[in-house]
């Protein structure tokens, strides 16, 4: 019996990983989903009830799981491809098909959590790449550096999947019990504990020293009332907007607000609709293509807005400085929240308000981030998925058909998003001098850190103890005792350790000057120590 595929099936899958793996990083269109990849593969190799099995199964097994703040978790997708396979290879009843198949996913599936590590860490150096072009003023190479930086998240998934199907199960599963315990340990906890710096770096561009009391709500309710996510998000909203409306607008913010009208730039816009379409389609398909632990969606909005850039500043000195202002960190919902904020920025770029605009970005990129993963992580997809992996098991296609739906609607409302945004963002530039704009970012910035103190402990390393062994003499016999102190540390301060983490990179980001660049090494490295060491 064939234990494994010619090179032609094996290409296949590994286009069909690729292909799965950067649509997700741009219109969200779901074919990087178990389910959708399962039954695509069943019917490459000629069992669709198979692959749907296996793909509902894995399904229901991500529930709950998102990448928040650029999180590594389980890629379930890769295990359904590879488990469905060889599941199909196996020639077995559908019963014992189904088990050789998870048998195989399940480890693919958690090994690739290392590949993926691997692969967002590479990706740091397109943005540097890219820092070099706009400093050279070379337009063409900094396309290339973002188009470029999808490699080592296709390829990370392509590679692996050819040679696993080409090659067959039995080295794949040598090679996953051969790989040393200690790199296995330390690789996890470093990708539980890098969405610090994403937090981290978030923290210092909100006025936490001014609004800390949002935060620590957010965080008592998640850590002492264990209030879910979306409640924290829904609570945030409702508690922001209440304290505002009762605060008073200073007799200075109304005087600038009547005054503002008369300062707005009326002049012929360059920029044309096509211009606007042509950035709207950059930054729906190609936002996260160029994704780094640095500075994570930030590339992609530069080369995103650049059409409209070249239009509202034809001085080329001038361009790349706008260019190079938009290479700053930048981190959102990529379907529900980003298309809305660019929409804005563009709007203020073409009105040449770029101060407000970068303001506006900052403001609104972590309650957007907020709620469009609540949304999309803790209501719309669970509810999809239970629904869709039912009819899956039951060997319905329809279970995929539902799953592909759902990636439509969150491909379409980017569009939408994005015209609002525009819209809102032509007339906030009326308002430009008016105390209106701070009011704006006072209550996305509260909104930003209510939810944050919820989100941070239930994301960061929250799996994660701290514990050490010792040997004691026990009755004359050496005695290996688990010294537990996240058991201590939990009845002073629960989640204390993810907390004090992201308050550290926010130490070093804030106050020693740290650059981005840094403190993921630094973090990189001391999860890989102490995951290995068994210490996290």
């Amino acid at each position: 019996m064939a234990n494994s595929y010619g090179i032609g099936i094996s290409l296949i899958l590994a286009i069909w990983s690729y292909v799965s793996m950067i649509t997700d990083l741009g219109p969200a269109w779901q074919l990087m989903d178990p389910i959708v990849s399962g039954f695509f593969v069943g019917a490459v190799v000629g069992n669709i009830p198979l692959g749907l099995a296996i793909g509902g199964t894995l399904e229901l097994m991500s529930l709950g799981l998102w990448t928040y703040g650029g999180a590594t978790t389980p890629d379930y997708t890769t295990g359904a491809i590879v488990g469905t396979a060889f599941a199909a290879l196996s020639k077995l009843a559908p019963t014992e098909a189904m088990a050789a198949g998870m048998a195989i996913a399940v480890p693919v599936s958690l090994f690739m959590t290392q590949l993926d590590i691997l692969g967002r860490s590479v990706t740091t150096v397109f943005i540097h790449g890219a820092d070099r072009a706009v400093e050279k003023q070379d337009d063409a190479a900094f396309t290339r550096w973002h188009l470029w930086g999808q490699l080592p998240w296709g390829l990370s998934r392509a590679i692996p999947v050819f040679f696993a199907v080409w090659l067959g199960s039995g080295p794949i599963q040598t090679l996953i019990n051969n790989i040393p315990a200690w790199l296995t340990r330390g690789l996890g906890t470093m990708g539980h504990i890098l969405p610090a710096l994403g937090f981290g770096i978030l923290l210092t561009l909100l006025p936490i020293e001014k609004w800390w009391s949002f935060f620590v709500v957010g965080f008592v309710m998640f850590a002492y009332l264990n209030v879910p996510l979306l409640g924290i998000a829904l609570t945030a909203l409702a508690v922001v907007i209440i304290y505002f409306s009762l605060k008073p607008i200073e007799a200075g913010e109304q005087q600038a607000e009547e005054a503002a009208a008369v300062k707005v730039d009326e002049t012929k816009s360059p920029v044309t609709h096509g211009d606007l379409v042509n950035a709207m389609w950059r930054h729906n398909l190609t936002l996260q293509l160029s994704w780094n632990y640095e500075r994570m969606q930030a590339l992609g909005y530069a080369w995103s807005i650049a059409p409209i850039l070249k239009k509202v500043y034809p001085n080329k000195d001038e361009y790349f400085a706008a260019l190079k202002r938009h290479m700053v960190f930048y981190n959102t919902n990529p379907a529900i929240g980003s298309p809305t904020i660019f929409g804005a920025d563009c709007a203020l770029e073409e009105k040449r308000q770029p101060e407000v605009g970068d303001s506006l970005k900052v403001a609104l990129m972590g309650p957007f981030a907020g709620i469009g993963d609540t949304v999309q992580a803790i209501l719309m997809k669970p509810i999809f998925a239970v629904f869709a992996a039912s009819l899956a098991l039951q060997g319905h296609a329809a279970g995929a058909w539902l799953m592909l739906l759902l990636g439509f609607i969150w491909f379409y409302v980017m569009f939408p998003g994005f015209w609002l945004g525009y819209k809102q963002g032509i007339g906030l530039v009326r308002q430009v001098s008016s105390g209106a704009i701070t009011r704006i970012t006072d209550i996305a910035s509260t909104a930003a850190l209510f939810i944050m103190g919820g989100f941070i402990p239930s994301i960061v390393g929250v799996t994660t103890k701290i514990q050490f062994t010792k040997h004691v003499l026990l009755d004359g016999k050496d005695v290996v005792e688990i010294v537990k102190l996240q058991d201590t540390f939990d009845k002073i301060l629960p989640y204390i350790l993810p907390l004090a983490l992201v308050f550290c990179v926010y130490w070093l980001l804030k106050k020693k000057h740290w650059t981005n660049l840094q403190v993921l090494l630094l973090l990189v490295a001391v999860g890989i120590v102490l995951g290995a060491f068994n210490v996290l």
